[in-house]
């Protein structure tokens, strides 16, 4: 396989446009789907990593658990490329960026705006746990926006909530709760995650994972959202911080449940923290600041 990054794919049905995103093993662009004549994404996989056959069967392992989900709240795959050329495969374009380029360009969000961000993480979540499937690398950068985000206090709030939806993505090294088959793709020394994310049972082994490990990162995504700060000290202490006091007492509630140390602590399913997360969000004032005080 040639080095050189191709201009097209699938016989020319994809023209590749510009980079929008590129990890370890892989890197996303911006692309022209002729046959429908509309922008999509394209994964494709590094030729460095397309010499693994662990790597090659964790990529297209991503791309079938992602064809099989389909939610208005997880990123949806439309294709898949893997003979004769590069391994790629193609996926709906989220025009709003992640919710980690939000972070940048804007800051820290109000609680009301944060809680109604992660009330539709949990919904794709718990469709993916339905479907057997645990995330296990839950953060803001695998949190896309479908159009980009209103700045100003509540802007998710009301009707317009139904107009920006938040997408999970990037699956690729998810759990199948069933037996995969073929090449075992989580060894005992493989380290899989987002630290400041991660859960101490992940952190432990990540063959440990479950639904209550996602949760945990929703809960450290929704503690950097209020806060804006990285939620090391969430995994490392189980004491509540001095950040964690000055916020309103429904979200600190859900945080210390959502983040707790113990797994059994948490929240059992999806649709529990989904009532919590919508309770709390009716108990917040919306004449309040939206935003912590420094």
């Amino acid at each position: 396989m040639s080095s050189k990054r191709p201009k097209t794919l699938g016989g020319g049905r994809y023209e590749l446009l510009e980079p929008v995103g590129t990890g370890g093993v892989a890197t996303v662009f911006r692309a022209r789907d002729h046959h429908r004549d509309l922008d999509c994404a394209i994964k494709l996989l590094l030729p460095s990593a397309a010499r693994s056959p662990k790597t090659r069967h964790r990529f297209l392992t991503e791309a079938s658990t992602m064809v099989d989900l389909d939610h208005p709240n997880v990123i949806r795959v439309t294709d898949v490329g893997e003979e004769g050329g590069p391994f790629y495969f193609a996926m709906e374009l989220a025009r709003g960026g992640s919710l980690s380029d939000m972070l940048r360009a804007h800051g820290a969000r109000g609680p009301r705006e944060a809680l109604a961000l992660m009330f539709q993480v949990l919904q794709g979540l718990g469709h993916a746990h339905a479907h057997g499937v645990i995330h296990r690398d839950i953060k803001p950068q695998n949190m896309l926006l479908s159009k980009p985000l209103e700045h100003g206090p509540d802007a998710l709030a009301g009707p317009r909530v139904r107009r920006i939806r938040v997408k999970l993505t990037d699956f690729g090294i998810a759990k199948r709760t069933a037996t995969l088959r073929g090449l075992h793709i989580t060894g005992t020394d493989d380290t899989l995650g987002t630290l400041a994310y991660m859960s101490p049972e992940q952190r432990h082994d990540p063959r440990e994972a479950g639904p209550r490990s996602d949760l945990y990162g929703v809960g450290a995504t929704l503690y950097l959202l209020v806060t804006g700060r990285r939620p090391f000290d969430l995994a490392v202490s189980s004491d509540p911080d001095a950040v964690l006091e000055r916020l309103p007492q429904p979200l600190r509630s859900l945080l210390r449940t959502a983040t707790a140390q113990d797994p059994a602590a948490r929240y059992p399913t999806t649709q529990v923290m989904a009532n919590a997360v919508a309770s709390a969000y009716n108990d917040l004032d919306p004449s309040a600041s939206d935003h912590l005080e420094s």
